[in-house]
Protein backbone atom coordinates (compact mmCIF):
# COMPACT_ATOMS: atom_id res chain seq x y z
CA UNK A 1 0.00 0.00 0.00
CA UNK A 2 1.53 3.53 -1.05
CA UNK A 3 1.87 5.91 1.91
CA UNK A 4 -1.06 7.98 2.81
CA UNK A 5 -0.20 11.79 3.14
CA UNK A 6 -2.43 14.70 5.26
CA UNK A 7 -3.25 17.38 3.14
CA UNK A 8 -2.58 20.89 4.63
CA UNK A 9 -5.72 23.23 5.53
CA UNK A 10 -4.22 25.30 2.82
CA UNK A 11 -4.10 22.88 0.33
CA UNK A 12 -7.38 20.92 0.89
CA UNK A 13 -10.62 22.88 0.05
CA UNK A 14 -12.68 24.48 2.83
CA UNK A 15 -15.61 26.92 1.83
CA UNK A 16 -17.26 29.06 4.42
CA UNK A 17 -21.33 28.89 3.60
CA UNK A 18 -22.49 30.62 5.67
CA UNK A 19 -24.22 33.31 2.82
CA UNK A 20 -24.93 30.49 0.96
CA UNK A 21 -28.42 31.66 0.73
CA UNK A 22 -27.90 35.56 -0.35
CA UNK A 23 -28.22 36.33 -3.68
CA UNK A 24 -25.29 38.81 -3.53
CA UNK A 25 -22.72 36.23 -2.27
CA UNK A 26 -24.04 32.79 -3.76
CA UNK A 27 -22.49 33.35 -7.00
CA UNK A 28 -19.16 33.54 -5.50
CA UNK A 29 -19.64 30.43 -3.30
CA UNK A 30 -21.16 28.35 -6.20
CA UNK A 31 -18.24 29.41 -8.29
CA UNK A 32 -15.47 27.86 -5.09
CA UNK A 33 -17.79 24.81 -4.19
CA UNK A 34 -17.66 23.79 -8.17
CA UNK A 35 -14.18 24.53 -8.80
CA UNK A 36 -13.60 22.30 -5.66
CA UNK A 37 -16.03 19.56 -7.04
CA UNK A 38 -14.36 19.54 -10.28
CA UNK A 39 -11.02 19.34 -8.91
CA UNK A 40 -11.04 17.24 -6.03
CA UNK A 41 -14.71 15.90 -5.91
CA UNK A 42 -14.43 16.98 -1.80
CA UNK A 43 -14.37 19.63 -0.25
CA UNK A 44 -15.30 20.77 3.48
CA UNK A 45 -18.33 23.14 4.41
CA UNK A 46 -17.87 25.40 7.32
CA UNK A 47 -20.35 27.47 9.07
CA UNK A 48 -23.24 25.45 7.42
CA UNK A 49 -27.02 25.88 8.79
CA UNK A 50 -26.98 22.47 10.38
CA UNK A 51 -26.90 23.00 13.83
CA UNK A 52 -24.07 21.40 15.95
CA UNK A 53 -26.81 20.02 18.42
CA UNK A 54 -28.74 17.95 16.00
CA UNK A 55 -25.64 16.56 14.76
CA UNK A 56 -24.12 15.68 17.99
CA UNK A 57 -27.43 14.24 19.38
CA UNK A 58 -27.62 12.03 15.99
CA UNK A 59 -23.95 10.80 16.92
CA UNK A 60 -24.96 9.87 20.47
CA UNK A 61 -28.05 8.18 19.42
CA UNK A 62 -25.87 6.02 16.82
CA UNK A 63 -23.39 5.53 19.68
CA UNK A 64 -25.65 4.39 22.01
CA UNK A 65 -27.38 2.17 19.54
CA UNK A 66 -23.70 0.58 18.00
CA UNK A 67 -23.48 -0.08 21.94
CA UNK A 68 -26.45 -2.98 22.20
CA UNK A 69 -25.57 -6.45 21.78
CA UNK A 70 -25.99 -8.20 18.21
CA UNK A 71 -28.72 -9.18 19.61
CA UNK A 72 -30.95 -6.39 19.47
CA UNK A 73 -29.65 -5.36 15.97
CA UNK A 74 -28.76 -8.71 13.30
CA UNK A 75 -32.44 -9.56 13.16
CA UNK A 76 -33.39 -6.55 11.25
CA UNK A 77 -31.00 -6.70 8.40
CA UNK A 78 -30.96 -3.98 6.04
CA UNK A 79 -34.07 -3.97 3.05
CA UNK A 80 -33.88 -3.15 -0.54
CA UNK A 81 -35.72 0.07 1.03
CA UNK A 82 -32.62 1.21 2.44
CA UNK A 83 -33.55 0.42 5.83
CA UNK A 84 -32.18 -1.69 8.71
CA UNK A 85 -28.95 -3.09 10.20
CA UNK A 86 -25.66 -4.71 8.63
CA UNK A 87 -22.79 -5.89 11.17
CA UNK A 88 -19.11 -5.69 9.95
CA UNK A 89 -17.62 -7.85 8.07
CA UNK A 90 -21.12 -8.97 6.87
CA UNK A 91 -21.18 -7.00 3.20
CA UNK A 92 -19.96 -8.23 0.11
CA UNK A 93 -16.60 -7.05 0.51
CA UNK A 94 -16.31 -7.74 4.19
CA UNK A 95 -15.44 -4.38 5.48
CA UNK A 96 -14.95 -3.99 9.25
CA UNK A 97 -17.62 -1.67 9.76
CA UNK A 98 -21.86 -1.68 10.54
CA UNK A 99 -24.11 0.35 9.34
CA UNK A 100 -27.48 1.70 10.38
CA UNK A 101 -29.45 2.86 7.02
CA UNK A 102 -32.85 5.19 7.02
CA UNK A 103 -33.84 5.13 3.49
CA UNK A 104 -35.91 6.63 1.53
CA UNK A 105 -38.72 10.25 1.56
CA UNK A 106 -40.43 11.14 4.49
CA UNK A 107 -42.67 8.93 6.12
CA UNK A 108 -40.83 5.68 5.05
CA UNK A 109 -39.73 4.88 8.61
CA UNK A 110 -42.84 5.52 9.76
CA UNK A 111 -44.51 3.25 7.35
CA UNK A 112 -42.01 0.47 7.18
CA UNK A 113 -41.33 0.84 11.23
CA UNK A 114 -40.90 -2.90 11.55
CA UNK A 115 -37.37 -3.11 9.13
CA UNK A 116 -36.13 -0.52 12.37
CA UNK A 117 -34.45 -2.04 15.37
CA UNK A 118 -36.77 -1.25 18.29
CA UNK A 119 -34.28 0.89 19.42
CA UNK A 120 -35.39 3.38 16.59
CA UNK A 121 -39.00 3.76 17.32
CA UNK A 122 -38.69 6.14 19.83
CA UNK A 123 -36.40 8.21 17.55
CA UNK A 124 -38.22 8.28 14.32
CA UNK A 125 -38.74 11.61 14.55
CA UNK A 126 -35.64 12.56 14.74
CA UNK A 127 -33.85 11.24 12.38
CA UNK A 128 -36.43 12.46 10.15
CA UNK A 129 -36.08 15.84 11.11
CA UNK A 130 -32.26 15.56 10.17
CA UNK A 131 -32.65 13.94 6.85
CA UNK A 132 -35.02 16.80 6.59
CA UNK A 133 -31.84 19.83 7.59
CA UNK A 134 -29.31 17.79 4.81
CA UNK A 135 -31.34 17.37 2.24
CA UNK A 136 -31.94 20.96 2.50
CA UNK A 137 -28.63 21.51 2.67
CA UNK A 138 -27.83 19.63 -0.69
CA UNK A 139 -30.57 21.92 -2.58
CA UNK A 140 -28.23 24.75 -2.17
CA UNK A 141 -25.20 22.99 -3.24
CA UNK A 142 -26.83 21.82 -6.80
CA UNK A 143 -28.23 25.47 -7.22
CA UNK A 144 -24.60 26.77 -6.68
CA UNK A 145 -23.58 23.76 -9.51
CA UNK A 146 -26.69 24.93 -11.97
CA UNK A 147 -25.02 28.64 -11.31
CA UNK A 148 -21.61 28.45 -11.80
CA UNK A 149 -22.39 25.57 -14.64
CA UNK A 150 -24.55 28.43 -16.43
CA UNK A 151 -27.07 26.44 -16.81
CA UNK A 152 -30.42 28.16 -18.40
CA UNK A 153 -32.23 27.42 -15.07
CA UNK A 154 -30.40 27.64 -11.38
CA UNK A 155 -32.78 24.72 -10.32
CA UNK A 156 -32.01 22.33 -13.24
CA UNK A 157 -30.58 19.75 -10.98
CA UNK A 158 -32.73 20.43 -7.49
CA UNK A 159 -35.80 20.42 -9.23
CA UNK A 160 -34.99 16.63 -9.83
CA UNK A 161 -33.82 16.19 -6.05
CA UNK A 162 -37.45 16.50 -4.63
CA UNK A 163 -37.66 15.18 -1.08
CA UNK A 164 -40.98 13.60 -1.12
CA UNK A 165 -39.93 11.29 -4.14
CA UNK A 166 -36.45 10.60 -2.80
CA UNK A 167 -36.63 6.91 -2.35
CA UNK A 168 -32.84 7.05 -3.04
CA UNK A 169 -31.96 9.51 -0.37
CA UNK A 170 -30.48 7.60 3.00
CA UNK A 171 -28.60 8.19 6.25
CA UNK A 172 -26.28 5.98 7.36
CA UNK A 173 -24.66 5.77 10.43
CA UNK A 174 -21.55 3.64 10.80
CA UNK A 175 -19.43 2.48 13.71
CA UNK A 176 -15.61 0.96 13.20
CA UNK A 177 -14.88 -1.30 15.78
CA UNK A 178 -11.89 -1.78 18.21
CA UNK A 179 -10.32 -5.09 18.33
CA UNK A 180 -7.61 -6.38 20.27
CA UNK A 181 -6.49 -7.82 16.43
CA UNK A 182 -7.27 -7.68 13.08
CA UNK A 183 -9.83 -9.80 11.59
CA UNK A 184 -8.61 -12.50 9.15
CA UNK A 185 -11.15 -12.20 6.55
CA UNK A 186 -11.57 -8.39 6.62
CA UNK A 187 -9.47 -7.00 4.16
CA UNK A 188 -9.92 -3.36 5.20
CA UNK A 189 -12.33 -0.98 6.61
CA UNK A 190 -14.76 0.38 3.74
CA UNK A 191 -13.00 -0.37 0.17
CA UNK A 192 -11.71 1.80 -2.56
CA UNK A 193 -14.78 2.99 -4.40
CA UNK A 194 -16.81 5.90 -5.16
CA UNK A 195 -20.33 7.20 -4.50
CA UNK A 196 -23.08 6.50 -6.48
CA UNK A 197 -25.67 9.14 -6.35
CA UNK A 198 -25.37 13.09 -6.28
CA UNK A 199 -24.11 14.59 -3.23
CA UNK A 200 -22.42 12.81 0.05
CA UNK A 201 -22.84 14.89 3.22
CA UNK A 202 -20.12 13.28 5.66
CA UNK A 203 -20.00 14.10 9.24
CA UNK A 204 -17.10 12.51 11.37
CA UNK A 205 -16.10 13.48 14.55
CA UNK A 206 -12.29 11.90 13.79
CA UNK A 207 -10.04 11.04 10.99
CA UNK A 208 -9.62 8.21 8.73
CA UNK A 209 -11.16 8.23 5.26
CA UNK A 210 -8.42 8.67 2.39
CA UNK A 211 -9.29 10.27 -0.79
CA UNK A 212 -7.80 10.41 -4.01
CA UNK A 213 -5.90 14.19 -4.34
CA UNK A 214 -6.02 15.23 -7.85
CA UNK A 215 -2.22 14.46 -8.10
CA UNK A 216 -3.66 10.96 -7.50
CA UNK A 217 -2.03 9.97 -4.15
CA UNK A 218 -3.55 9.16 -1.28
CA UNK A 219 -4.28 11.43 1.47
CA UNK A 220 -5.76 11.95 4.77
CA UNK A 221 -9.00 14.24 4.74
CA UNK A 222 -9.32 16.93 7.25
CA UNK A 223 -11.17 16.69 10.33
CA UNK A 224 -12.39 20.19 11.62
CA UNK A 225 -14.24 20.72 14.18
CA UNK A 226 -18.31 21.80 13.36
CA UNK A 227 -17.55 21.30 9.40
CA UNK A 228 -19.14 19.15 6.55
CA UNK A 229 -17.19 16.98 4.30
CA UNK A 230 -18.92 16.89 0.79
CA UNK A 231 -18.40 14.71 -2.16
CA UNK A 232 -19.73 13.99 -5.37
CA UNK A 233 -21.20 10.77 -6.33
CA UNK A 234 -21.15 9.09 -10.13
CA UNK A 235 -24.77 9.65 -11.38
CA UNK A 236 -24.42 13.28 -10.71
CA UNK A 237 -20.43 13.76 -12.64
CA UNK A 238 -22.38 11.16 -15.15
CA UNK A 239 -24.79 13.89 -15.79
CA UNK A 240 -22.70 16.60 -15.31
CA UNK A 241 -20.62 15.75 -18.49
CA UNK A 242 -17.59 15.10 -16.01
CA UNK A 243 -17.48 18.66 -15.26
CA UNK A 244 -18.05 17.73 -11.61
CA UNK A 245 -15.71 15.10 -10.10
CA UNK A 246 -16.66 11.71 -8.22
CA UNK A 247 -13.07 10.97 -6.35
CA UNK A 248 -12.31 7.23 -4.92
CA UNK A 249 -11.94 7.24 -1.30
CA UNK A 250 -11.47 4.57 1.00
CA UNK A 251 -10.92 3.63 5.27
CA UNK A 252 -7.95 1.12 5.47
CA UNK A 253 -6.51 -0.17 8.87
CA UNK A 254 -3.18 2.17 7.88
CA UNK A 255 -5.17 5.12 8.85
CA UNK A 256 -7.81 3.75 11.20
CA UNK A 257 -6.10 0.86 13.11
CA UNK A 258 -7.82 -2.38 14.40
CA UNK A 259 -7.53 -1.18 17.87
CA UNK A 260 -8.99 2.38 16.96
CA UNK A 261 -12.72 2.95 17.16
CA UNK A 262 -14.44 6.10 14.43
CA UNK A 263 -17.78 7.13 13.95
CA UNK A 264 -19.21 8.64 11.13
CA UNK A 265 -22.65 9.50 10.06
CA UNK A 266 -23.32 10.21 5.60
CA UNK A 267 -26.61 11.24 4.42
CA UNK A 268 -26.63 10.08 0.67
CA UNK A 269 -28.71 12.17 -1.81
CA UNK A 270 -29.36 10.64 -5.22
CA UNK A 271 -31.49 12.45 -7.95
CA UNK A 272 -35.46 11.63 -8.17
CA UNK A 273 -35.95 7.79 -9.54
CA UNK A 274 -37.38 8.39 -12.66
CA UNK A 275 -34.58 11.10 -13.69
CA UNK A 276 -32.86 9.65 -17.07
CA UNK A 277 -29.12 10.56 -17.05
CA UNK A 278 -27.93 12.01 -19.89
CA UNK A 279 -24.53 14.18 -19.98
CA UNK A 280 -24.95 17.76 -20.37
CA UNK A 281 -22.56 19.18 -23.21
CA UNK A 282 -23.54 16.64 -25.72
CA UNK A 283 -20.57 14.11 -24.32
CA UNK A 284 -19.66 11.78 -27.25
CA UNK A 285 -21.22 8.13 -26.40
CA UNK A 286 -18.22 5.76 -27.46
CA UNK A 287 -16.38 7.57 -24.23
CA UNK A 288 -17.68 4.84 -21.52
CA UNK A 289 -17.80 6.04 -17.93
CA UNK A 290 -16.80 3.30 -15.47
CA UNK A 291 -17.24 3.37 -11.88
CA UNK A 292 -17.04 0.74 -9.54
CA UNK A 293 -16.76 -2.32 -11.61
CA UNK A 294 -20.21 -1.44 -13.79
CA UNK A 295 -20.63 1.35 -16.38
CA UNK A 296 -23.33 3.94 -16.43
CA UNK A 297 -25.23 3.93 -19.73
CA UNK A 298 -26.95 6.94 -21.59
CA UNK A 299 -30.47 6.67 -20.99
CA UNK A 300 -30.71 4.61 -17.25
CA UNK A 301 -32.79 5.71 -14.92
CA UNK A 302 -31.64 7.13 -11.25
CA UNK A 303 -33.42 3.98 -9.77
CA UNK A 304 -32.11 1.69 -11.63
CA UNK A 305 -28.75 2.46 -11.40
CA UNK A 306 -29.14 2.85 -7.62
CA UNK A 307 -30.46 -0.39 -7.73
CA UNK A 308 -27.02 -2.08 -9.22
CA UNK A 309 -24.87 -0.28 -6.75
CA UNK A 310 -27.09 -1.68 -3.75
CA UNK A 311 -26.78 -5.13 -4.92
CA UNK A 312 -22.94 -4.71 -5.44
CA UNK A 313 -22.56 -3.73 -1.95
CA UNK A 314 -25.20 -6.39 -0.49
CA UNK A 315 -24.70 -9.20 -2.56
CA UNK A 316 -27.54 -11.82 -3.36
CA UNK A 317 -29.69 -11.40 -0.23
CA UNK A 318 -30.61 -7.64 -2.06
CA UNK A 319 -31.17 -9.45 -5.26
CA UNK A 320 -33.38 -12.28 -3.38
CA UNK A 321 -35.53 -9.56 -1.45
CA UNK A 322 -35.86 -7.21 -4.62
CA UNK A 323 -36.82 -10.33 -6.63
CA UNK A 324 -39.32 -11.35 -4.17
CA UNK A 325 -40.79 -7.98 -3.66
CA UNK A 326 -41.61 -7.94 -7.83
CA UNK A 327 -43.79 -10.90 -7.52
CA UNK A 328 -45.40 -9.80 -4.40
CA UNK A 329 -46.36 -6.50 -6.78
Amino acid sequence: MGSISEPSNASFPIIDVSQISSPEHQPQIARQITEACSTWGFLLLKNHPIPTSSVNHVFDLGHQFFSLPSSKKDPYPITPRSIGYIGPLADAKKDDKASMWFGGPPGSLDQYGLDLPPFWHDHVEEIQDFKHKCHSLVLHLLVCFALAMELPDKDFFASKHLEDNSRGNALRLLHYPSRDTSPREGGTRMGTHTDSGSVTLLFQRSAGLEVKSPSGSWVQTPCLEDTILVNLGDALAFWSGRKLRATPHRVTFETLPSGKERQSMAYFCAANPETVLEPLGGEEESVAYEANGMVIERGITVGEYGKRIMESIYGSKMKEENTKKAIEV
